[in-house]
């Protein structure tokens, strides 16, 4: 299922916050609430697990 969400363009004119950013908003939100495992919400963000664990360790999320 694909869902589309509209976003006012009010927030993609906030300086260097584009939609890749939202996306990894997103991941890390669905990882935290533990509804997304690391690998699915690294994916749901466009970047590896390796890559997705640092976006983690920079927020100070904990790794399960």
């Amino acid at each position: 299922m694909i869902v589309q969400i509209e976003v006012p363009d009010s927030v993609f004119q906030i300086p260097s916050y584009s939609q890749q950013d939202m996306m990894t908003d997103l991941a890390v939100a669905l990882y935290q609430r533990k509804l997304y495992s690391l690998a699915k919400a690294a994916s749901f963000a466009g970047v590896n697990r390796i890559e997705f664990q640092h976006i983690l360790a920079e927020r100070l999320i904990d790794v399960y």
